[in-house]
């Protein structure tokens, strides 16, 4: 929620659905990796470590994905 604690529900619901990428109602940890690059070209992939530590602060029931909620 980092930086989008401020937005509403629906402005939080669409950047889900852009990270995304396979449309599958959650986010993978594969596509947690490449979160920076959703935001600007430019950026770099998340570490494995990085990757991690951000799924594990956003998989509230342990389930190895994240959900819109």
């Amino acid at each position: 929620m980092v930086g989008l604690k401020k937005k509403s529900g629906d402005d939080v619901k669409k950047v889900f659905h852009i990270l995304d990428k396979d449309k599958s109602g959650f986010i993978e940890e594969d596509e947690l990796g490449s979160i920076l690059k959703g935001f600007s070209a430019d950026a770099r992939d998340l570490s494995a470590k990085e990757t991690k530590t951000l799924m594990a602060a956003g998989d509230k029931d342990g389930d190895g994905k994240i959900g819109v909620e």
